[in-house]
């Protein structure tokens, strides 16, 4: 069965919304655009967007702690791959972010060589938005 963040629990669910409120918040930038976006995640998973924080105030090892919590080492590969993917959608990854989400991966029990895959896979899924984008502007 896919893993859906509907399905999650509770527990689940809060770890997933801040763990994504604390991606967001490492360039220290708090937009609208951040909060849309949070209020839709929270909308597709069934998380009480009223419990919503759009500055995190967690720490990386408040949130690698958190995700240790969760049982289901596949949830927790789940939510890293998830703070990847948004941290890399500007198509700009800082250092520190790389090292962060590392660090979170590892204290959570997922493998370097699992995160080096999340990361290669992320990579790809940015050169095909960047290469869709030349296709449709080529030849204008």
């Amino acid at each position: 069965m896919a893993i859906q963040p509907k399905n999650f629990d509770d527990a689940e669910k809060s770890v997933y919304m801040r763990a994504l409120s604390f991606m967001l918040s490492l360039d220290k930038k708090n937009t609208v655009e951040k909060f849309d976006f949070l209020k839709i995640q929270a909308l597709r998973c069934g998380f009480d967007g009223r419990k919503i924080k759009t500055r995190s105030t967690d720490k990386s090892s408040d949130i690698a702690l958190a995700l240790n919590k969760i049982d289901n080492i596949a949830i927790r590969r789940y939510i890293l791959l998830n703070m990847i993917m948004l941290t890399i959608a500007g198509h700009e990854l800082l250092d520190t972010e790389v090292d962060t989400i590392y660090g979170i991966g590892t204290k959570a029990g997922i493998s370097v060589d699992k995160i080096d895959d999340f990361f290669l896979w992320a990579a790809r899924g940015v050169e095909w938005q960047v290469e869709g984008m030349r296709i449709v502007e080529e030849d204008l």
